[in-house]
């Protein structure tokens, strides 16, 4: 066996021998590269100057991997069902909001959809909201705010913001606020139930209604609308000469 996997007590198959058959294999092997063991290993059939898909897993965890650390073009390429790793999390929480999750994912190697689904699904935040941008109804929520004074606040230039007009919506940096537009955000609601308690008063006499019994039955007369339950003309007329 002329490439045997170990010779001797020493290994064969190092991560350098690795590197450089996989490069060999790059650039026989014409169009997409196979990224799964599977495949690999069906070309690699007779090649023993080739690894083995053991071994680059080994190193590499997937064949993908393995293709890109021999330096592989992006575009022949899949990382379809590859686990991510700590660096390409980092690189999109620290571009999502600034770049276009399809530039990210042409950068990472990795499709639009697969992108959004990392954002959304795993880190719970959409690329909107990891730069710390806040709607005009994230912000009234946050300081208990009416939305109406938010709003005007913007469109007259107290708050600093940017009106997104695609997504129809405004973006607020919150560390961009300043001490007037915190003090009118603080500052308390004109008419609220602890300055304006409610109202406890005869609903009855505030609008002109009028509840008597004849004949057993409660009835609600009203000066405007006349008779509100049927009881028959007579009793009606009798009600409303009471009034």
């Amino acid at each position: 066996m002329p490439f045997p996997n170990f010779i001797g007590r020493k290994r064969f198959w190092t991560k350098e021998r690795v590197l450089s058959a996989l490069q060999q294999a790059a650039a026989e092997i014409e169009g997409p590269l196979p990224c799964l063991d599977r495949a690999y290993s069906r070309i690699k059939k007779g090649r023993l100057e080739w690894p083995t898909a053991r071994r680059v897993l080994e190193y590499f965890g997937s064949m993908a991997r393995g293709w890109m650390a021999a330096g592989a073009g992006m575009e022949r390429v899949s990382l379809h069902n590859v686990p991510w790793v700590l660096g390409e999390d980092s690189y999109l929480l620290e571009y999502a909001g600034t770049k276009t999750l399809a530039l990210i994912g042409a950068e990472l190697g990795r499709s639009y959809q697969a992108v959004r689904a990392r954002l959304n699904q795993y880190f719970k935040v959409s690329a909107r909201a990891n730069q710390g941008f806040l709607s005009a109804a994230e912000l009234s929520k946050e300081y208990g705010c009416p939305y109406h004074r938010v709003r005007t606040a913007l469109q007259e230039g107290v708050i600093p913001g940017c009106y997104d007009r695609v997504r129809n919506r405004w973006e607020i940096d919150e560390a961009k606020l300043t001490p007037a537009a915190e003090a009118l955000l603080r500052s308390p609601k004109l008419h609220s139930y602890r300055n304006s308690p409610p109202d406890l008063g005869d609903y009855y006499s505030r609008y002109g209604l009028i509840r008597k019994q004849i004949e057993g039955k409660v009835v609600t007369l009203s000066r405007d609308r006349g008779l509100r339950e049927e009881v028959g003309h007579d009793t009606m007329q009798e009600c409303r000469n009471t009034l």
